[in-house]
């Protein structure tokens, strides 16, 4: 039997998601139901998704995605080039739920080139506000208002392979392996413009894959409620409980997020100079 979105608000309220709450969710809607089902609904059972989470927080809430995009620039090929970014047209490159998303008209998204991310709900402008400001997770843009809201994470038939609050930690412990690179936007002559992108996670990271281990340390933790709504697996945690994890286990093993020296040239390049800066001290405070 199809997946309805009554199914789906109760298996976010059984993880503890309601009124109120800000969350930004990841997605893959294949994971959802038999595709024959899913062709049925309106935009394959995206709206569905989203007016789920939507209902479940209800008005005072917060609902965000990400929608990063395929903006670096053609002479620094950091990541996916070929569009300059305009946060009014420039499509996600993250799943079928973020495009949708997307095109509603009540979202606001953030002004950052290649990472933006889109809200809609309560105080979604100050959430996507001044993204563009900073770093590319930066305590001013909306990563860092996950943390400061105490927001949920949530991963909706996807896991920790797409987890880019990883990033974050690695943002604010000032890793040497975060990068600068080059992003283009759309220009005030509406000719694209090359501008700077700074801690842009450029390279391999070892969680991209299953069974990472950085998935076994999460998993260990606990703190990570998981449910079945339709086929999907979906899970929840709260992105301080995450954030706080990662950064004291990085301090005992710096390559967490690299992999282990010998298996991937990028954690070769960087494994050395890694554990030097965090064994100095230049890794900062705890948040």
């Amino acid at each position: 039997m199809a997946v309805t979105k009554a199914d789906i608000r109760a298996g976010l309220a059984e993880l503890g998601l309601k009124g109120g709450d800000a969350v930004l969710f990841h997605s893959d809607l294949r994971m959802l139901g038999l595709a024959r089902d899913l062709v049925k609904l309106p935009n394959c059972g995206a709206d569905m998704v989203i007016d789920a989470f939507l209902e479940t927080v209800g008005p005072n809430g917060l609902v965000a995605v990400p929608a990063l995009t395929a903006t670096f620039a053609p002479s620094r090929p950091d990541g996916p080039v070929g569009l300059a970014f305009d946060p009014d047209t420039t499509p996600s490159r993250v799943g079928s739920v973020t495009n949708v998303f997307l095109a509603r008209p009540e979202r606001k998204r953030s002004r950052h080139p290649t990472h933006s991310i889109a809200a809609i709900g309560a105080r979604a402008e100050e959430y996507v506000a001044d993204h563009e400001k900073g770093s590319t997770f930066d305590r001013v843009g909306p990563y860092g208002k996950n943390f400061e809201w105490d927001a949920w994470l949530c991963f909706f038939g996807t896991d920790n392979r797409t987890n880019t609050t990883l990033h974050v930690v690695e943002d604010w412990m000032a890793m040497p392996y975060m990068a600068v690179s080059r992003a283009l936007v759309k220009g005030p002559d509406g000719q694209p413009l090359e501008v700077e992108v700074t801690k842009s996670p450029k390279g391999y990271r070892d969680f991209y894959k299953r069974n990472s281990r950085a998935a076994k340390v999460l998993a260990d933790a606990g703190i990570m409620k998981w449910t079945k709504i339709g086929d999907a697996q979906v899970g929840l945690m709260k992105c301080r409980e995450c954030m706080r994890l990662f950064w004291d286990k990085m301090l005992e093993d710096p390559c967490l997020l690299l992999g282990n020296k010998g298996e991937n040239p990028f954690c070769d390049e960087w494994a050395d100079r890694t554990i030097e800066h965090v064994r100095s001290g230049r890794a900062g405070q705890r948040p």
